[in-house]
């Protein structure tokens, strides 16, 4: 199915060149399945709440873009809350996430209900369509201007950071104007250097002003900005003070207390969110 060849890895391990690596294809884990077993972690509460929070901002009859789709966490939550939605449209380097989206929504068997023939998406009230390509040049397989709304989740730090300033411009192309894209990253300040991560599975982990200044230069406008998860040690020491903070970390376990407070504080969070629109008319847009 796919026309390139990619250098694909799980993960970058010692006997790997980070510079010869197109990208890394671990995914977040399933964090439907993880409540369900009873082990989670701060990394589950936060990604279920981004993608809870991406589909609440889903309206009737928008075409829906899932950059770097993975195993489809979104669809759930869509066909439960948002199922009025027009259109779902996964985009995946990887031929295999594509297929897992085939046969589960979730942790529920869906290729084997309904008609069989369709592998499952008859699942779904809304029509579900899948484009295998690097994001990095998916435009050249979607209507340019075509999509109401982007989710773009925890999967830019997975190529090269030349890919990724390139997938923020095709996810400009792909965009009505007017519409917003749901952007989110590892902000990593400290790099040694390029391939410094947090995590051996990232390749190129941006940090915030890095990300805010690309997004402002493919032409994007930065609507809001949330801190989504963080570790504990830093915030106790950032907050050491506050009696509000004090008084949550009390009560609330540290994987949902690190998913709630640094939502005020994002230039302090290991994670972030940016929400990002595409203006209804840009001078870049007349510059082609």
């Amino acid at each position: 199915m796919t026309e390139k060849k990619y250098n694909l890895v799980k993960k970058i391990t010692d006997d790997i060149d980070p510079s010869t690596v197109t990208a890394t294809t671990y995914q977040m884990r399933n964090f439907f399945a993880q409540f369900r077993d009873g082990f989670f972690s701060g990394l589950d509460v936060m990604n279920l709440i981004q993608h809870y929070k991406a589909v609440d901002m889903m309206k009737k009859d928008w075409v829906v873009l899932d950059a770097c789709c993975g195993r489809g966490l979104l669809l759930p939550l869509i066909r439960y809350y948002k199922s009025n939605i027009s259109e779902y449209i996964g985009v995946d380097i990887c031929e295999e996430n594509i297929n897992t989206q085939l046969r589960y929504s979730g942790i529920k068997r869906i290729d084997e209900k309904g008609n069989t023939e369709k592998k499952g998406l008859d699942y779904y009230d809304f029509k579900v369509r899948h484009v295998l390509s690097n994001v990095a040049d998916m435009a050249d397989k979607i209507d340019h201007e075509s999509v109401d709304f982007i989710v773009y989740t925890s999967s830019i730090e997975h190529m090269q950071k030349e890919d990724g300033a390139a997938s923020l411009r095709e996810c400009y192309k792909l965009l009505k104007p007017g519409h917003q894209m749901f952007l989110s990253c590892p902000n990593t300040v400290e790099k040694k250097d390029p391939y410094d991560t947090q995590y051996a599975a990232h390749l190129y982990e941006w940090d915030l002003d890095e990300l805010r200044t690309e997004c402002e230069a493919t032409g994007f406008e930065i609507k809001d900005v949330f801190g989504l998860y963080s570790k504990k040690r830093k915030f106790d020491e950032l907050m050491k003070d506050d009696p509000t903070y004090k008084r949550f970390k009390e009560y609330l376990p540290t994987p949902f207390l690190m998913s709630f407070m640094p939502i005020l504080y994002p230039e302090y969070s290991d994670e972030v969110l940016l929400i990002v629109e595409k203006p209804t008319s840009n001078l870049k847009d007349f510059m082609g």
